[in-house]
């Protein structure tokens, strides 16, 4: 499964619609963790995160005669679990928060000044980030932390390719303006384009 060129994505969907198990482990490998980060960005719970992309796979492993890839499995793979997540969403009508922050260990070696420096760092991030528009911080982190291409982000959104650009370049603007004094942040972010 290492190499993913359309021929051998084709392949790979064929063994897997042929019903060819260890195919099917080896997509289930490769991309069950990246989507289960993916998902809990929309959920905001690990658990049921992973609940629902094993749902996902479990459904294109009973419908394997029939699957519906038209790109890269990537793309479907993402966009079956986007959809997966608002639906879960919708159906049990809760809200999600941006303010939600994750809970992190004590740690008795961290200097109290980086300590102080690391913490100013994570809510200036937190609140820049909470500042970028909803689809605008989605396409961010989908390239950024999902590491999909801008191809596969406008097919998992049904957007065009020139929007990714745009949202993107819209939020680092954003998150550049909002983090000024924090220089090697704003390094790091210029690398990633």
């Amino acid at each position: 499964m290492a190499d993913s060129s359309p021929h051998s994505e084709l392949e790979i969907i064929r063994q897997i619609r042929g019903g060819d198990t260890e195919a099917f482990s080896s997509v289930f490998r490769r991309h069950y963790e990246p989507l289960c980060y993916f998902a809990e960005r929309y959920l905001h719970d690990i658990q049921v995160a992973e609940g629902i992309v094993q749902d996902v796979f479990v459904r294109m492993w009973e419908s394997r005669d029939t699957l519906g890839v038209q790109s890269s499995l990537k793309s479907y793979l993402y966009a079956s679990v986007r959809n997966a997540c608002l639906n879960h969403i919708k159906r049990q009508s809760f809200t999600t928060s941006l303010d939600h922050e994750e809970e992190r260990p004590d740690d008795a070696t961290v200097q109290p000044d980086v300590q102080l420096e690391s913490n100013e760092l994570a809510e200036a991030l937190e609140k820049a980030m909470a500042g970028l528009a909803p689809r605008c911080r989605q396409i961010f982190f989908m390239a950024k932390y999902d590491g999909l291409s801008y191809k596969e982000i406008a097919e998992v959104l049904n957007i065009s390719i020139n929007t990714v650009k745009t949202q993107l370049q819209r939020a680092l603007r954003s998150l550049s303006k909002s983090l000024q004094h924090f220089r090697i942040l704003l390094l790091f972010f210029r690398c990633w384009l």
